[in-house]
C-alpha cells in the first residue's frame, strides 16, 4: 500500500534524464578544480548527488524507495564518464590539442597517462560514493517515514557526514597519537602514516581529514590538529539556503575561472627593438639559433611518443618559425620575383607537392605579403605555409608546417594571426 502511494505520479524516464542533467551541471566544480586546480575535492562529490536530486524532482521523476539507488548509480556513472572521457578531453584541450574521440583514445597511449587517470578514477569513485551516501541516506530515511510526496533534501542534520568524518578519525588518528605527531615539531611524512595502516580507505581518509583541516601540513610533513578536530565537532549546522548559496557561488566562480583560462583565443606578444608580433598562448617557445629568430611548437592532432621510430613523423608537433633580416643591396627584390622563383623551383622538382598555391595580398598592418601553401599527401604527409612580408629592404619569413594533415586548419589560422599582428617598429 505504501509503495502504491509513492508511485502514483511521475516517471522514472523523465526523472533520470533530469537527474543526469542536474548531476552534470553540479559536477562542473569537480571538473574545473581537477583541470585548473590539479586537485580532487571530495566535498564536491556531494554536489553531484544533490544536483541529481533536484534535477530528478524538476523533471517530475517518480519518488519511490528506488530513488536513492538511482541517484547513487547515476553519480557513479557520471563520475566515470567525467574522469575517463571528459577530463582527458579537457586536458587535451588545455595542452592546445584538438579534442576528438580519436585523440582521447590516443591520449591513453601516452606513458604514465593511463596510470594517473586510473589512480584518480579510483579515488574519485571513493569520494563519489562517500559524498552521494550523505544525500541518499538522508533521502532513504525520509522515504521510510513519508509517502514520497514531500521528500526534500535536508542537510541540516549532517549525521552521515559526521559518521564519515568519525570513521576517518578513528582510522587515522591512532597513528599520529602513537608517535605524538600532534604538534608541528613531531610532524610525520604522509608515507609513514599510511604505512602503519593496512586498509584501502587509508589514503582517501587521510586526504579527507586534510581537507577538513584536521590534518595540517608543515614543511612537507603532517601533524594531527586536535584543536581543529574539536572545532569541527562544534561547528554550526549549515542551512539548506546556505548550501544552495555555496553551490551557486562555487559554480559562478569556476565559470569565471574557466573563461579566464581559455587559452584558445589568448595571445602573447614577442618583440625586440625592430619587430613585434603575437602568438597564441597554446604554442610553446623553443630555442633559436639566431637573434632575429623565434621558434614555436604545439601538439595539435599528434601526440609525443618517446618510443616512436625516428622516421615516424606522426608523433612530431606542428612547428612555426619567424625570422627577419635586412637584405643587402644586391639582394633587394620584390614579392613577385620571389613568387616566380618559387613557382619555377616547384615545377621543376622531381617530387611535386599535391597542393601548391601562391597569393600576394596585404596584411592587417598594411604590409605587402606573399603567402605560399604546399601539401604532400604521400608518406611522410606534410602541410607547409610560407609567408614573406616586405618593408623596403627588410624581409620577414614566417614558416609553419606539420606532418599531420589534420593540423592544417589550426596551423593556418595561427600563422595568419602571426602575420597580421606582425609589425616593424622602424619604418
Amino acid at each position: 500500500m505504501e509503495e502504491e502511494k509513492q508511485t502514483k505520479t511521475g516517471s522514472y524516464v523523465t526523472g533520470i534524464i533530469g537527474a543526469i542533467i542536474g548531476g552534470a551541471i553540479a559536477a562542473l566544480p569537480w571538473i574545473l578544480t581537477y583541470i585548473y586546480g590539479n586537485m580532487l575535492l571530495s566535498i564536491l562529490a556531494a554536489l553531484i548527488a544533490a544536483g541529481e536530486f533536484y534535477g530528478y524532482k524538476l523533471a517530475k521523476g517518480k519518488i519511490t524507495k528506488k530513488l536513492p539507488i538511482i541517484l547513487m548509480v547515476l553519480a557513479i556513472l557520471i563520475v566515470s564518464i567525467i574522469t575517463l572521457v571528459i577530463i582527458p578531453g579537457l586536458l587535451i584541450q588545455k595542452e592546445g590539442m584538438v579534442v576528438s574521440p580519436e585523440n582521447i583514445i590516443k591520449s591513453y597511449s601516452i606513458e604514465g597517462f593511463t596510470t594517473a587517470i586510473m589512480r584518480d578514477y579510483i579515488i574519485s569513485l571513493v569520494f563519489t560514493i562517500l559524498g552521494a551516501s550523505i544525500i541518499t541516506a538522508n533521502l532513504k530515511k525520509q522515504l521510510n517515514n513519508e509517502d514520497g510526496k514531500d521528500v526534500k533534501l535536508d542537510l541540516s542534520n549532517n549525521e552521515e557526514l559526521t559518521k564519515i568524518k568519525n570513521a576517518a578519525i578513528e582510522l587515522i588518528k591512532p597513528v599520529f597519537t602513537k608517535y605524538e605527531a600532534t604538534t608541528k615539531e613531531k610532524a610525520m611524512m604522509k608515507e609513514e602514516v599510511l604505512a602503519e595502516i593496512e586498509n584501502q580507505s587509508a589514503k582517501p581518509s587521510f586526504n579527507y581529514l586534510k581537507q577538513l583541516g584536521i590534518i595540517k601540513k608543515y614543511k612537507g610533513k603532517y601533524y594531527y590538529s586536535e584543536e581543529n578536530e574539536e572545532k569541527q565537532t562544534k561547528s554550526k549546522k549549515i542551512s539548506n539556503w546556505g548550501i544552495a548559496g555555496i553551490i551557486i557561488v562555487v559554480l559562478a566562480v569556476f565559470v569565471v575561472i574557466a573563461s579566464m583560462l581559455d587559452g584558445n583565443s589568448a595571445t602573447s606578444i614577442y618583440e625586440d627593438d625592430y619587430v613585434s608580433f603575437e602568438v597564441g598562448t597554446l604554442w610553446n617557445q623553443d630555442a633559436s639559433n639566431y637573434e632575429t629568430e623565434w621558434n614555436f611548437y604545439r601538439y595539435i592532432n599528434s601526440f609525443p611518443d618517446e618510443n616512436a621510430d625516428e622516421e615516424d613523423y606522426s608523433s612530431y608537433p606542428a612547428l612555426i618559425n619567424v625570422y627577419y633580416n635586412e637584405m643587402e643591396e644586391d639582394q633587394v627584390t620584390t614579392l613577385e620575383d620571389i613568387q616566380g622563383t618559387l613557382e619555377t623551383t616547384i615545377n621543376s622538382a622531381e617530387e611535386k607537392p599535391d597542393v601548391f598555391e601562391t597569393n600576394i595580398s596585404t596584411t592587417v598592418k598594411g604590409y605587402q605579403m606573399l603567402k605560399v601553401k604546399m601539401t604532400y599527401t604521400q608518406d611522410p604527409e606534410q602541410v607547409l605555409y610560407y609567408y614573406y612580408i616586405m618593408n623596403g629592404k627588410s624581409l620577414c619569413c614566417v614558416t609553419a608546417y606539420s606532418f599531420t594533415l589534420e593540423d592544417d586548419e589550426t596551423l593556418e589560422k595561427e600563422a595568419d594571426n602571426i602575420v597580421n599582428t606582425f609589425a616593424w617598429k622602424t619604418e
